[in-house]
């Protein structure tokens, strides 16, 4: 991956499911958590956006940073999903500025070792496809069915059959 619009447009598309999933919760459930020690539908909002610049300050400027996902950052499912905007137009904007070569740099993980650059915006990838499953699984805790994630059931796609192959 080593085009950065390839990407923007990569990561746009898991967005877009993201914020899918993040409509749904209703605002009554925005601090709804499934045990106190855990996110709760806010906190993970928050932590998608803080994460998000923390990937990429990672990839800028080789240091990790983490600020936080406290409720100074939303407290409404809106405040939330601000925060979250806020954060995304920050790095998709910071993102067009790098360059082949900055994204095989080496960058050392928060871990200590060294990976390409554009490993770590694949990591950002897999962290918010990780907690949207965990949205949906928080959704349906509350008996909210969440939304496909491509638009379909399974059963709905054409030409299903049965374990056949056509």
């Amino acid at each position: 991956m080593l085009n950065i619009n390839e990407f923007i447009s990569y990561f746009e598309g898991i967005r877009k499911r993201t914020l899918n999933y993040a409509k749904t919760i209703p605002n009554s459930l925005i601090d709804w958590r499934i045990k106190e020690d855990k996110f709760s539908f806010g906190d993970i909002i928050r932590h998608l956006g803080a994460t998000e610049l923390m990937f990429f300050q990672a990839v800028k400027k080789n240091e990790w940073y983490y600020v936080g996902h406290g409720e100074e950052k939303g407290r409404t499912l809106e405040g939330t999903m601000n925060y979250l905007n806020e954060c995304h137009t920050i790095v998709m904007t910071g993102l067009q500025d790098l360059t082949e070569s900055d994204l095989r740099k080496k960058i050392k993980t928060f871990s200590g070792y060294e990976v390409s650059a554009w490993r770590m915006f694949m990591a950002m990838a897999e962290h918010e496809i990780h907690h949207r499953g965990q949205i949906s699984s928080y959704l349906q805790m509350n008996d909210i069915t969440p939304p496909q994630i491509f638009g379909q059931k399974i059963e709905q796609i054409h030409h299903f059959h049965d374990n056949k192959l056509d």
